[in-house]
This record gives C-alpha cells, sequence and structure tokens, in this order.
C-alpha cells in the first residue's frame, strides 16, 4: 500500500507543480518533490530502494527539465545517502540535517538555473527555496522529536 500511495502523490505533485509553473508561484515556493521525500522518509518506517529515487529523479527531469540531469542526480545522492548511513535519517541531529537540506537544495537550484528557464525569478529561487525547505524540515523535526526519541 505504502508504494501506491507513493506513486499516487508523486502524480498529483507532478500536476501541482505544473500549476505552480503556471502561476509564476514556482520561483519563490519549497521545492515540493524534495519536501514529499522528507515527508515520506519520515512517516514510512521502510526507506525506499536507491532504484525509487533514481526512478523518480528521472520522471521529473523528464516532465519538467530539459536534460535528464538535475534531478536524477540530486535523487541518486539522497538514496545513497538514506539507504547507506549506518544512523537512521531521523536520529541524526537537525543541525547536521539543516545543512545537508540546504546544500543539495541549493546544488539542485543551480543545476535548474544552468540547464532551464522555467522562470524569470531563478535567480530568487536559489535564495528562495533551501531556506524554505530547511524551514519545513525544522517544523517536522521539531514536532515528531518526541515520537523518534521515544523509539531509540
Amino acid at each position: 500500500m505504502n508504494e501506491v500511495l507513493r506513486y499516487l502523490s508523486f502524480g498529483l505533485l507532478i500536476i501541482f507543480n505544473q500549476i505552480l509553473l503556471g502561476t509564476n508561484l514556482w520561483a519563490v515556493s519549497p521545492d515540493i518533490f524534495f519536501v514529499h521525500t522528507l515527508l515520506f522518509t519520515t512517516f514510512v518506517r521502510k526507506i525506499p530502494n536507491i532504484y525509487f529515487f533514481i526512478l523518480m529523479g528521472f520522471l521529473i527531469d523528464l516532465f519538467f527539465s530539459n536534460i535528464s540531469m538535475p534531478y536524477t542526480l540530486i535523487y541518486t545522492m539522497i538514496g545513497l545517502y538514506l539507504n547507506f548511513s549506518n544512523l537512521k535519517w531521523i536520529q541524526r541531529s537537525l543541525l547536521e540535517q539543516l545543512i545537508l537540506i540546504i546544500l543539495v537544495s541549493l546544488f539542485l537550484n543551480i543545476l535548474l538555473f544552468s540547464t532551464n528557464n522555467f522562470s524569470d525569478d531563478m535567480e530568487i529561487r536559489i535564495f528562495i527555496n533551501p531556506l524554505l525547505n530547511s524551514i519545513i524540515w525544522s517544523i517536522i523535526f521539531i514536532n515528531q522529536r518526541q515520537k523518534w526519541l521515544r523509539n531509540i
């Protein structure tokens, strides 16, 4: 059931991202695909395998990118990190997670800026998006911290 829910929510996010691009709100919104990945790796006990992340990155690039590189590369890195780390993602410190999210978001937006022309406000997105992604993750982390620490 989790796999079906992942694919269904991913399809809805593709439609929602197209709406954000059409209304030009994409430049000042968090990366919904990245937030989707954070939510599913947080609330679902079993982290998907590396091939799931590569497939998702490739599909996002297929729909929204001129070349299949930015999201595929980033999602491969995320999948490798989550699958080959010695500690669980939710057991790591908040500072380490925020630094990782900011760096990954910054790298992704620089790749998108250099390969695509989605929006006139792409320069703004390079600065705003990592901050929005890290704020969303901080809220999730703070809200779920007690539950996670109890399960360790």
